[in-house]
């Protein structure tokens, strides 16, 4: 999005920060540039998890979006902003039976049934309603999207039922009373910027909708194909080529369209449509030097823009931050641009080049319309929401007010401290884990990959103790590449995102016994019961 030092200062003078802006005309191009990607037999879905604001949600229904929602919360918020019941569809891998009751009552499109337990509870309550049900089985396939640095289908994880099993069952679930069964759901990954992945991820799924009607003889009338379209973050990648896209995307639809013309196809997609319009507004407070590196601490961090801080990412990597008050050809500098929190991790740009900063200075960080405070610890030290703005031709508006100290505050509930210190207390026992120590056939495999990836001469020496970043040169782009290559390479092995840190990454022997640790089906060489090398997760 384009900040002028007006708007910036207005917003400031306006709202306060840390304040999102979202621009109006940046997410009405990002949706219309996806919209003309795609042939009109295709409906958008717009993903309100990445950005559950609102106003948002209104001006993308207005541009011609649907919604996708994952909770009570956010079809209430689709609710309220319009949408038509049947352009909605719920997901979820555990929905409460509150969530699947609104869902009904309101008559949502599809409810997309994640596990055959939530199959057989959603016919029992649309039993008990005397109504039917509309359906969308969830199926996590035997395809992996190979341009998704986060991959949610093709391996295990808690999405979806596992595409032997839905195919060989699918005619029991037919069976069950009380269910509309419309189709099929695959999501199998995210931030793709590749065309060529997207397409063959969509492809796989059409023919598995055709397989699955030929199969059963069905006459289905959905198939949602996922999405997970990526934007640029990081200087080292490309945005995604909506051109090629366009050009790939353009004959599988259509020709699958004449051969299912009364079949809804679906693409979601929240991080594409959102992504884009939004920045982070935070004001310097100090700046200053510690040990060799310059800091400049602003109102805003990691409970903010939890997302650009890092969370969740093995290898942390900046946005892009622009000095929204600069642009007077000061000379560039370095800093670690930090927030507010108590945190050695509260870092949102890590020795970013920036013009020189003075306190008071306005900074932006850029490409946070999704996955901000929706992603974020805004509890964290009890700082609260940031304030939400939306920004259209020229003007500001407010679009969620800043949550305030007694507002947080008064969200307690004030138990009696003579009723609390009567009760008895139990504190929970605690328990350990056997962990597993590296084979040396996972150690080997891993060398041999560790040189193709990182393209090391033959001449040198890796061991077991050799230093992946210190004496082999792996880095932030590299790292991404050696685990890819290790999920194709290495049998039954997947990165878990919730375990996997840096302290993984040190030597051979550390990630090898990562790998060991993460296997589907862990190699019998593998010595039990000697306890594995903790990391804490970042």
């Amino acid at each position: 999005m384009k900040l002028s030092k007006e708007l910036v200062l207005q917003a400031k003078a306006t709202f306060g920060t840390p304040t999102y802006l979202y621009d109006e005309a940046v997410l009405r191009s990002s949706f219309n540039e996806l919209r003309d990607a795609l042939p009109d037999c295709v409906d958008i879905f717009y993903a309100l998890k990445v950005n559950p604001n609102l106003s948002l949600v209104k001006l993308i229904r207005s541009y011609g979006g649907n919604t996708e929602v994952c909770s009570l919360g956010e079809l209430e918020i689709a609710l309220k902003a319009g949408v038509a019941p049947q352009d909605i569809i719920f997901l979820g891998p555990y929905k409460k039976p509150e969530e699947h009751r609104r869902a009904l009552e309101v008559g949502v499109y599809a409810i997309v049934v994640e596990s055959e337990t939530e199959l057989r509870a959603l016919s029992a309550l649309a039993g008990s309603l005397g109504c039917t049900a509309p359906v969308a089985i969830r199926i996590n396939p035997n395809f992996s999207a190979s341009g998704s640095p986060w991959k949610m289908g093709g391996r295990p994880t808690h999405f979806g039922i596992e595409e032997d099993t839905a195919v060989a069952n699918f005619g029991q679930y037919l069976a069950l009373p009380h269910l509309h069964i419309k189709g099929i759901h695959v999501y199998n990954g995210t931030k793709i910027l590749d065309a060529q992945s997207v397409y063959d991820n969509a492809s796989y799924i059409l023919d598995l909708y055709r397989n699955l009607t030929l199969r059963y003889d069905l006459d289905l009338s959905m198939v949602d194909v996922g999405g997970g379209l990526g934007i640029k973050y990081y200087e080292n990648e490309k945005e995604l080529d909506t051109r090629q896209l366009k050009q790939l995307l353009a004959p599988l639809f259509d020709s699958f369209h004449r051969q299912f013309p009364r079949t809804r196809i679906i693409v979601e997609s929240g991080r594409f449509v959102a992504g884009k319009c939004g920045a982070l507004l935070v004001t310097v407070d100090n700046i200053k030097h510690n040990h060799g590196k310059t800091f400049a601490v602003t109102d805003g961090g990691t409970n903010c823009h939890g997302a650009a801080a890092g969370s969740g990412q093995v290898l942390k990597r900046n946005f892009r931050i622009v000095h929204a008050t600069g642009g007077n050809g000061a000379p560039l500098r370095e800093y670690h641009i930090s927030g507010p929190l108590c945190s050695p991790d509260d870092l949102l740009g890590r020795d970013v080049r920036i013009e020189t900063l003075s306190e008071g200075d306005l900074l932006a960080v850029t490409a946070s319309g999704a996955y901000g405070p929706t992603a974020s610890p805004t509890l964290f030290h009890s700082h609260g929401h940031p304030a939400e703005v939306i920004v259209s031709h020229g003007r500001l508006f407010l679009a969620r007010a800043r949550q305030t100290a007694l507002e947080i505050r008064d969200s307690h509930a004030d138990v009696a401290l003579d009723d609390m210190l009567a009760a008895p207390a139990s504190a929970p026992a605690a328990s350990s884990a056997p962990g597993v120590t590296a084979s040396g056939a996972t150690q080997a495999q891993l060398i041999e990959i560790l040189r193709v990836v990182l393209k090391l001469p033959a001449s040198t020496e890796v061991r077991a103790d050799s230093h992946l970043r210190d004496h082999l040169g792996l880095d932030s782009l590299t790292s991404m590449e050696l685990l890819v290559s290790l999920e194709d390479e290495i049998e039954g092995f997947f990165v878990n995102p919730d375990t996997i840190a840096p302290g993984h990454f040190n030597t051979v022997t550390t990630l090898a016994q990562y790998i060991d640790a993460n296997r589907q089906n862990a190699p019998e060489t593998a010595s039990q019961g000697q306890p594995e090398v903790q990391y804490e997760p970042v």
